[in-house]
């Protein structure tokens, strides 16, 4: 695997954790990797050009082992080996929820992320979520076409949210229906934003247009 993370999944700006292989404790849970002695090979999609990559999990109780090969841009690939603890928290009701021990920094978490040579948490990779990344009025968007897919509605700005569907509860439709219109608030707020930095940047460059085009003064 290319440098697990290298070779395009970063998208600009900050390193995010959706352009990034990941490991998940509870997808390995189920796979059975949390008992002694087993054994699987986990595969991501590629792309057309190039293959994604691949690891083998030997699984444990109380630790996986991952074994591996990497390389970063066109150098040649290497093995690399490395054994992640494994932390089994009691539910309330009955069973255990599985976390990873960071190999790096020991925190608790549910995945590691493959930004690098090595397997680790979001905090030591230095992942960000898109979502941070993008313009708050993208976000209100985004919100706004799921919360109008949950009302099986026409998805856009300002239009029509109701009837209520059938078996909805009147408060439910309600709710959804306010937070539909705070989120179309907050786009079009952010419209604003864009729109006035568009104009006073507008104005700027006329205004040093204006300046250099200014005939000199007869006197000087």
């Amino acid at each position: 695997m290319g440098g697990m993370g290298s070779g395009g999944h970063n998208s600009k700006g900050r390193r995010t954790v959706e352009g990034q292989y990941r490991l998940d404790a509870s997808d390995l849970k189920r796979r059975g990797l949390t008992r002694n002695g087993s054994v699987s090979h986990l595969y991501w999609k590629g792309s057309d050009t190039a293959p994604g990559p691949s690891l083998k999990v030997v699984g444990g109780e109380n630790a996986i082992t991952l074994s591996y090969a990497w390389r970063r841009g066109d150098d040649l690939w290497q093995k690399h080996e490395e054994r992640v603890g494994l932390h089994h928290h009691a539910r309330q009701f009955g069973g255990c929820e599985t976390y990873f021990l960071c190999p790096k920094c020991a925190r608790t978490v549910k995945r590691l992320y493959g930004g690098g040579v090595r397997y680790l948490c979001r905090t030591c990779h230095g992942l960000v979520h898109a979502s941070t990344q993008e313009r708050p009025g993208s976000r209100a968007t985004r919100k706004n076409q799921k919360l109008r897919r949950r009302l099986g509605v026409e998805i856009g700005l300002g239009d029509w949210i109701g009837p209520k569907p059938k078996g909805m509860h009147r408060k439910t439709f309600e709710e959804i229906s306010a937070r539909i219109h705070a989120a179309e608030s907050e786009v079009y707020d952010d419209m604003l934003v864009l729109l006035n930095r568009m104009q006073r940047t507008t104005e700027r460059r006329s205004a040093r247009i204006g300046v250099r085009e200014r005939p000199k003064d007869f006197w000087r």
